[in-house]
């Protein structure tokens, strides 16, 4: 299956209007999912988590450190600290796209695990700013830090070369790389979004919002980007043109997204937000299909991550209320 490590922009093919108007009426289903796995992965919430692609790994992060679990078995495997006998200060987690590395990151320092073994690969301090987000590539040959400062490091971890880019002109606040870490999607508070070529620095395209971008998504097969600032502006673009292809409509007049997933077939995306509900749109039209709650004791709980199956046909969500639950889909 194509993905993001070909990189290569192939055109988008747009989805018909009878396919579209059949989720609108799906839309409709009073139960347009049924649960068919849960896991408790924390008992006292976390701080952030990553789902590996397809949902068979989770790495999660609380208190006690990063626990690493295996879905399948629901059993965990390894238990990672920065600090051994410290409370844990890990709030980023990055699985690699082949399941080879995962990425941890506290605010000045970052490290690399090794998936198969559990062996750490490396530990490494940050001197210039803040790290706020992060993105490791395949088999963590790269790695992409996001500073406080409006700067972003894209680092070789074989060859030490380093790259500082320098586009943004104020911080920045989100972050996603492609999986063979050619291209990065970074957002600022600005309100200016960059899709830009590792190699060369050089910015392929450009989205301007009104205010911070709140949230992005890159499809894993680069037809689409998704950009959102913290209001009611929720893009998703065309990456063969640079161009907006729809947008998510909703009359709520500020909206922030905690995750954001693209399906794997490019006809879907999954929303989380603090409200103890997630949605599902329509890329092709932007309207709502279908929503439900996830399980939480207290409103602020939220959605950090989401993987679908390679078919579609299941949703999984790692939430911060720590738990693990995953839906068949019905529409």
């Amino acid at each position: 299956m194509a993905n993001f490590s070909n990189f290569n922009f192939s055109a988008v093919t747009r989805l018909s209007a009878s396919y579209c108007l059949s989720f609108l009426l799906l839309a409709c289903n009073d139960q347009p999912v049924n649960e068919v796995l849960y896991q408790t992965h924390t008992d006292n919430g976390a701080y952030a988590a990553d789902l590996s692609v397809y949902g068979q790994f989770a790495a999660v992060s609380s208190n006690q450190g990063v626990r690493f679990w295996d879905i399948k078995t629901g059993l965990p495997k390894y238990l990672w600290q920065h600090e051994p006998n410290q409370t844990n200060q890990v709030g980023i987690v990055k699985i690699s796209f082949d399941n080879q590395l995962v990425l941890t990151a506290d605010k000045q320092s970052f490290a690399l695990w090794n998936i198969n073994t559990g062996a750490n690969k490396g530990y490494y301090k940050i001197d210039d700013a803040n790290i706020v987000t992060a993105a490791v590539s395949k088999q963590g040959h790269f790695v992409a830090l996001g500073l406080l400062n409006g700067k972003i490091l894209h680092i070789d971890m074989q060859t030490g070369r380093r790259i500082e880019y320098l586009s943004h002109q104020d911080r920045i606040s989100a972050l996603e790389m492609s999986a063979n870490g050619r291209y990065i999607l970074s957002g600022d508070y600005a309100g200016k979004a960059i899709l830009w070529d590792t190699q060369t620095a050089q910015s392929r395209f450009e989205f301007n919002h009104n205010g911070r971008i709140s949230q992005l998504s890159l499809d894993n097969q680069a037809r689409f980007a998704f950009t959102a600032n913290s209001t009611n502006e929720s893009w998703i673009w065309d990456l063969t043109t640079g161009k907006r292809y729809s947008q998510l409509n909703y009359i709520a007049r500020q909206q922030i997204f905690t995750a954001v997933k693209f399906s794997n077939n490019g006809k879907l995306l999954a929303t989380g937000a603090p409200n103890q509900k997630i949605k599902i749109w329509s890329v092709e039209s932007g309207e709502l299909i279908a929503e439900w709650p996830f399980d939480a004791d207290h409103f602020a709980a939220t959605v950090l991550d989401f993987a679908f199956s390679e078919n579609d046909k299941l949703l999984s969500a790692e939430t911060s209320f720590g738990a693990l639950q995953t839906w068949e889909l019905s529409f």
